[in-house]
């Protein structure tokens, strides 16, 4: 991580409490705030980890949080995000795209159900609501 945990726990935690609110003006203005960390990335990796903590203690709030991507861009692209975690774990089981799978343009993932199924499997409760809200990953 950009800082250490100790450091990190604080922002963590705002952020986790902000998104919370699903309040759109309040979290631009975490963002504005975060913008005196050391470095892009560490914003990304402390928005990344709140909605991860979020998704495991409010996932109604991480539900609307993911279909309104918007609001955490340009720091956290979540299409972007989902995009890669399901075309490596596709990719790592075997899965040929354009044959098994393929991307809209705004990251709506179509898969045969072999790879809906094997996609599917493992993920924690965070990955799971992104494939579901993001790329429109059902059962």
């Amino acid at each position: 991580m950009c800082i250490s945990n100790s450091t990190c726990k604080p922002h963590v935690e705002l952020a986790v409490d902000v998104f919370k609110t699903q309040t759109p003006t309040l979290i631009s203005s975490l963002k504005d705030f975060f913008t005196a960390l050391p470095s892009p990335k560490c914003v990304e990796e402390i928005l990344a980890t709140a909605l991860y903590q979020l998704a495991d203690t409010d996932p109604d709030a991480c539900r609307w949080l993911l279909r309104h991507p918007q609001y955490l861009e340009p720091e956290l692209d979540l299409v972007e995000w989902a995009t890669q975690f399901a075309l490596k774990k596709l990719q790592a089981q075997g899965f040929v795209r354009e044959q098994d799978f393929q991307f809209e343009p705004n990251g709506k993932l179509h898969a045969c159900d072999r790879a809906k199924v094997k996609l599917s499997a493992g993920n924690s409760t965070a990955e799971k609501l992104i494939l579901e809200e993001i790329l429109q990953v059902g059962n």
